[in-house]
């Protein structure tokens, strides 16, 4: 290794470090901000193993991390999931992720809807649907839906 790919590494770990500083990441979101920033896989691949040898980076914290952190902004599962994956982490640590997740998926659909909706009365089927599609994109589903919107059958 000549001083120059040493030097070139030691960049890449520096700008892979004050990424991490500011949130977890995946391995593959990390390294696509690094391609992002114009260095080379092969001067990236060998940071970012160095840096889950020395617990900097770490797939199952992100998903955790990820988990909670969407949660918390009203977001369900489906959402979370479909996110996790895209960003390269496998699905085991997804459900790892959920397993450890101290959290009421009830709960959140019904703050999340409560919050977007506050008291207004659903008037037409149209305004349920919309409710509905609403609550389907922020990642819940069907069964969920139903238990905070009830079901327009038998309304007005």
């Amino acid at each position: 290794m000549t001083s120059s790919d040493a030097d070139l590494l030691v960049q890449v770990r520096e700008v892979a470090m004050r990424l991490l500083a500011r949130r977890e990441h995946s391995r593959e979101e990390l390294r696509l901000k690094l391609v992002q920033r114009g260095f080379e896989i092969s001067s990236i691949d060998p940071v970012l193993v160095e840096l889950i040898e020395q617990d900097y980076l770490s797939d199952a914290r992100y998903a955790q991390a990820l988990v909670s952190h969407r949660s918390q902004g009203g977001y369900g599962p489906l959402y979370i999931r479909r996110e996790l994956k895209e960003r390269g982490v496998t699905a085991d640590l997804i459900e790892s992720a959920f397993a450890q997740a101290d959290v009421s998926w009830d709960d959140v659909a019904k703050g999340r809807y409560q919050s977007r909706f506050s008291s207004q009365p659903v008037d037409s089927f149209k305004d349920w649907a919309r409710r509905a599609a609403y609550m389907q994109r922020r990642g819940f589903g069907k069964s969920a839906i139903r238990r905070v919107l009830g079901d327009w059958q038998g309304r007005g």
